[in-house]
């Protein structure tokens, strides 16, 4: 049990570094929107999404990682609920959340979508199913048309 609890806090603290990591780079590039958007150029923005693909990679390369414990199977208990504003909370989520009270805890700790959501996925997952693979070929096709034509305009008028 032990040795489970310690890979465990292991994959979290990975996690968790790597989250950071993430975390700093889009508060970095965000920055850089608001603050020098008339001074960014193409090159730069694409730097800085390969950046943050390449953390999502190490993100994800860590949560497939055989070592790193499923955490689907663990369960999150709330240890005390408090109608009351907490600091600590506070500063802990970097003011996102500032109480955990009965009113918030089943939105934080909500495994599955809401009811509404859940519907409308099924009615949308219902309407792909529908279209005969025939029908959507076409689709696909006709909308590679467009955008090739499209793109072809676009050259053409920046090149003149």
């Amino acid at each position: 049990m032990q040795r489970e609890e310690r890979a465990s806090e292991a994959a979290l603290d990975a996690l968790l570094s790597r989250v950071s990591d993430l975390k700093s780079t889009m508060g970095t590039l965000f920055m850089k929107l608001e603050h020098d958007h008339e001074t960014v150029n193409w090159p730069t923005m694409l730097d800085n999404f390969a950046l943050l693909s390449g953390q999502v990679n190490m993100l994800l390369k860590i949560l497939k990682n055989d070592k790193t414990p499923n955490l689907r199977n663990l369960i999150v208990l709330p240890i005390r609920l408090c109608p009351d504003r907490d600091e600590e909370l506070a500063n802990l989520t970097e003011k996102r959340i500032t109480v955990f009270n009965h009113e918030v805890v089943p939105d934080y700790l909500r495994t599955k979508p809401d009811p509404d959501v859940e519907q409308r996925e099924q009615q949308i997952i219902q309407r792909a199913n529908l279209i005969v693979p025939d029908a959507g070929q076409k689709q696909i096709n006709s909308i590679n048309k467009i955008v090739n034509q499209t793109l072809e305009l676009v050259s053409s008028t920046r090149e003149q």
